[in-house]
């Protein structure tokens, strides 16, 4: 009974009408198929960021109530936790509280957290927040963009993180979507190789948390989250190379005074930092220019461009600051500065009550390869690998793509929405026709660098230094032939044998393009004098793997508002197509989770 009320209060009757609220919640009536939507918004409180529309609130109550009666009837769950739970559901307004009611259902002990029904409900009680929003400005319920999606029919050509998250919140909508991949596995740049007790990546190592959004997406695949692992304890110190030796970098105002990385003069040059004008908003600033102006050269030689070496594998004197590093961007046109900037953020920080995500850096167990794994499980017959793409042609407002299958079968199907998720690169060798390729052919101008990803293993006595903390950067004005180095056994457990460690070594980039090869033997010759005078290794490694990426990480290079122009501009003149990657929103695995998340 108490499942059935829309309330969830223990003694409330099924058939209710709120004093307060202008809205009939008799049994059997749908919230969802009212004609009159508009009566139910209260306009002089709908600025108020707690306040949760009448309307909004019965379509949770409605879609959280039949969700849990699944729970109640073929889980066993009791009235009781299900009345509790549902109450909770009724008043959801933050991710964090979403999170919480799943795990709260996951943990409870007269319910199998493996079992199918729960999953289901899971994602039926998470769609209930997901498929209504409020546009203040109107003061209306605006239902169009969820609508749209949960109708729209979509082909996404890409299974990367970026098309199999994105492909994954469409069917937590409810919407109808085909992945199509022309390699066997999904993934893309998201691999992990094991041999014996050794784990290595030859992409991406890790991922940020750092939003309550993204963990509540991550919790929401299903078997992903008991795979997650945190960064150990020591991941947390970071070396750079100066004089041939690393050095911690320092992590607060004490090691900043007495750390021997930078120069009395350099710390000097620092203190002004909060002094220095921002830049015109008109100029488009390089990464190289801004770290110059806000630090001095000594900190851009040894802080900045080795940073920059180690994300983007890129050279900060043609990156742009905008659209490589928005948040630095915009600290310094609103702030000022990134001293005050930080400052102001930490103090908005505190004066937020709200719930806070914990920032921590998280892999899986079997690497980051897991993510895609599971993605791609949960989307089951969606996702469609080893495919042959044969034509895409567009009729009126629509897409048709045909495609064969491994075993020769040819398929044909028709779409509302095209989202391409293929690198930059390759979106012009996709088969359409003569007109729209030469457009994507703009895109090609983004440039890609080589990259070589070569995985050691030693045994840690042939190893002098203590390698207990992230890794190390290796700044261009040092001279040597790698980016630098990341220790994947210290910043996660099992990814190699006791009495072994793992370390993972970058060359190439827009730094050095030559010294990138698909050669092993080559690559060896390169990186292990280099790791000898670095590091003092004396042995020779126990595991070798490698990995070539002939074009690896996208430059956001000075004038990249004019490709971004151009992507917009074939999206205007071909409606249902939309390009995306990590070429356009960022290129973490994080920005592109946020990205699809905004879609």
């Amino acid at each position: 009974r108490m499942c059935r009320s829309f309330d969830g209060s223990r003694d409330g009757p099924e058939e209710r009408v709120s004093e307060q609220q202008p809205l009939t919640r008799h049994r059997g009536i749908n919230p969802l198929a009212t004609d009159n939507r508009s009566d139910w918004v209260y306009p002089r409180r709908a600025h108020s960021k707690h306040y949760l529309p009448p309307y909004q609130k019965a379509r949770r109550q409605w879609c959280a109530c039949n969700a849990f009666k699944v729970l109640s009837f073929s889980c066993g769950m009791s009235g009781c936790i299900c009345g509790g739970l549902l109450r909770i559901a009724c008043d959801m307004r933050s991710p964090a509280k979403w999170s919480f009611l799943k795990r709260s259902i996951r943990d409870c002990q007269i319910v199998d957290s493996s079992s199918p029904q729960v999953e289901s409900c899971i994602v039926k009680i998470t769609r209930c927040k997901l498929d209504t929003r409020v546009n203040p400005a109107q003061n209306q319920i605006d239902m169009n963009a969820s609508d749209h999606h949960s109708a729209a029919k979509t082909c996404i050509i890409g299974a990367g993180i970026s098309g199999l998250a994105r492909a994954w919140q469409l069917k937590q909508h409810g919407a109808s979507c085909t992945v199509l991949e022309q390699s066997a596995l999904p993934g893309g740049a998201l691999r992990s190789h094991r041999q014996g007790d050794y784990l290595a990546e030859e992409g991406p190592n890790s991922i940020l948390l750092n939003s309550l959004e993204i963990e509540a997406f991550l919790d929401s695949i299903p078997g992903l989250n008991s795979s997650m692992i945190e960064a150990l304890p020591e991941a947390n110190k970071r070396f750079i190379v100066r004089g041939g030796k690393p050095h911690e970098v320092p992590m607060g105002p004490i090691s900043a005074i007495t750390t021997p990385l930078w120069s009395f003069f350099g710390k000097l040059r620092l203190l002004k930092e909060p002094f220095v004008k921002a830049a015109s908003a008109k100029v488009e600033e390089s990464v190289a220019d801004f770290a110059r102006r806000r630090f001095g050269d000594e900190l851009y030689r040894y802080a900045i461009n080795p940073l920059v070496g180690g994300i983007y594998a890129g050279d900060p004197e043609k990156l742009s600051l905008p659209h490589a590093f928005p948040k630095l961007h915009a600290l310094d046109q609103n702030y000022g500065g990134l001293i005050r900037g930080g400052i102001a953020k930490m103090r908005a920080a505190r004066a937020n009550t709200g719930p806070k995500p914990r920032k921590r850096i998280i892999s899986f167990k079997n690497g980051m390869a897991e993510l895609p794994e599971k993605l791609a499980a949960a989307l089951g017959e969606s996702v469609h690998t080893a495919v042959s793409i044969c034509s895409i042609r567009q009729s009126e407002e629509q897409w048709t793509v045909t495609w064969s299958s491994p075993d020769g079968t040819t398929i044909e199907d028709s779409f509302d929405r095209l989202i391409l998720t293929v690198p930059a690169h390759r979106l012009s060798h996709l088969p359409f026709n003569a007109a729209l390729q030469g457009e994507l052919r703009r895109l090609y101008a983004i440039d890609y660098p080589p990259v070589s990803v070569l995985s050691l293993g030693f045994k840690r006595a042939d190893v002098a230094h203590p390698i207990d903390g992230f890794g190390v950067l290796v700044p261009e004005c040092e001279g040597r032939k790698i980016l630098g180095v990341l220790f994947p056994s210290s910043i996660f457990a099992q990814r190699a044998p006791k009495g072994e460690v793992l370390l993972t070594v970058f060359v190439g980039g827009e730094r050095q393009p030559e010294c990138a090869t698909a050669d092993t033997k080559t690559l060896q010759r390169t990186v292990l004098p280099e790791l000898k005078q670095l590091l003092g290794i004396t042995g020779e490694p126990t595991f070798v793997h490698h990995k070539h990426w002939d074009k690896a990480i996208p430059q956001y290079k000075l004038g990249y508002a004019a490709q971004l122009a151009d992507m917009e501009r074939i999206e205007q003149d071909h409606p249902g197509l939309h390009l995306a990657g990590n070429y356009r929103t960022g290129i973490s695995v994080t920005y592109c989770l946020e990205a699809a998340l905004k879609q």
